[in-house]
């Protein structure tokens, strides 16, 4: 993959200002800990930025295809704002077990809706096949795509802006696409920042790869954080920019991810999906070697609350 410079990032961030907001980073009840509320972007999560940056891309190109995207939940309603924002073809597949209020929300923009497979695997399966046809589909990983990493790693400037000397962020990982943004830009913008990314114990898939020092699959279990559970591409761009720039990665249990959810929403008054809590439990648990102001992202909002809390979003 081609090198991600500051200047790219810069770009980026022009480019997808006018689309998004600027989320505010807050002090918690923790000592020394910020939070950066992504959970109050633009459809409630940072996939907005990767989404605009990615669209923005094709439409600067020329590139007139059909965009397809697949997910869960998060992804999608960003692919799907993006394109209906410019009146360009869209269709997002999405599997059977999305909840009935996340498929509303991606129809809501007038884009093509598909439902394929019993599970998030299966879906994706479908639309890597029909992307194979690259004269018709313009296909938009959620994780696996330059355009969006450099949208997520706006998300640096901004932490830097309103936390000028923070000394550790934290960011959860799924398919890796925030934090290889996030670390990339930020490690440019000062060297000294050290950069921890959390997964979930019993879906870790990004940890057990950079162990074996190459991607690897395990096995998908599920997890309240189920935006960041389940497998990668094997292929993803993602996998060594985090090997260069990030510093850490741990692990944090679904009990540990459940108490978090439920700090935030008591103590903060914040609703934070799973795979947002994750990030914040790491800290709150004592799993973070790092010097003080910590922030963390907490890197969405998308709770379907009618199964009990369970999120909605796909691979981070």
């Amino acid at each position: 993959t081609a090198p991600m410079n500051l200047s790219d990032f810069r770009r980026a961030r022009a480019r997808i200002q006018p689309h998004i907001r600027t989320t505010p980073a807050v002090p918690c009840d923790v000592p020394g800990l910020w939070l950066k509320l992504e959970n109050l972007q633009v459809t409630h999560s940072f996939k907005i930025r990767g989404a605009f940056s990615r669209v923005l891309q094709l439409i600067d190109e020329d590139d007139r295809r059909r965009i397809l995207a697949v997910s869960a939940g998060n992804h999608g309603l960003a692919i799907a704002r993006a394109a209906s924002t410019f009146n360009r073809e869209c269709t997002v597949v999405v599997p059977a077990s999305a909840p009935q209020a996340k498929t509303e929300a991606i129809r809501s923009y007038g884009i093509d809706l598909q439902v394929a497979g019993a599970n998030y695997d299966e879906a994706e399966a479908v639309a890597l096949e029909m992307a194979k046809n690259t004269e018709a589909w313009s296909f938009v990983s959620p994780y696996n795509d330059a355009g969006v990493v450099l949208g997520q790693g706006t998300l640096a400037f901004e932490i830097l802006e309103q936390v000028p000397d923070v000394r550790t962020i934290v960011v959860s990982i799924g398919g890796g696409g925030l934090i290889a943004g996030i670390a990339a830009a930020a490690k440019q913008l000062k060297p000294s920042i050290r950069i921890v990314g959390v997964q979930a114990e019993v879906s870790a898939a990004m940890y057990e790869s950079l162990k074996a020092g190459r991607m690897v699959t395990v096995p998908d279990r599920p997890s309240i954080a189920d935006g960041i559970q389940g497998n990668i591409d094997l292929a993803t761009i993602t996998f060594p920019i985090i090997r260069k720039y990030v510093d850490e990665v741990v692990l944090v249990s679904e009990e540990q991810i459940r108490k978090a959810m439920d700090h935030l929403l008591y103590r903060e008054k914040l609703v934070a999906e799973g795979s947002a809590a994750a990030s914040f439990a790491a800290v709150a648990e004592g799993k973070v070697a790092g010097a003080t102001p910590i922030v963390t992202v907490i890197c969405g909002g998308n709770l379907d609350l009618t199964t009990g809390g369970r999120s909605t979003e796909s691979s981070s």
